[in-house]
């Protein structure tokens, strides 16, 4: 999953900018940018990964950090 993530950084589709651990699950911030908007970048989107051995299994979009911390903290 970091080599995909890594791939689609070079690209130029977004920029990692904060990781939170919490067990088989991972937050991850970005800053998404595409060519088409001529360099300006959306606001950080968060999205948290939980994964089963080394296979993803769940990617969940949140609404902001707050809502990130807050599925890592659920189960």
């Amino acid at each position: 999953m970091v080599d995909l993530l890594e791939q689609h950084h070079r690209e130029g589709h977004y920029e990692p900018t904060e990781f939170i651990e919490e067990g088989t699950r991972v937050a991850v911030a970005m800053t998404v940018s595409n060519p088409n908007w001529h360099g300006e970048a959306a606001h950080d989107v968060f999205k948290v990964f939980t994964f089963e051995g080394e296979h993803a299994v769940l990617l969940q979009d949140c609404a902001g950090r707050a809502d990130a911390l807050a599925q890592l903290a659920a189960r």
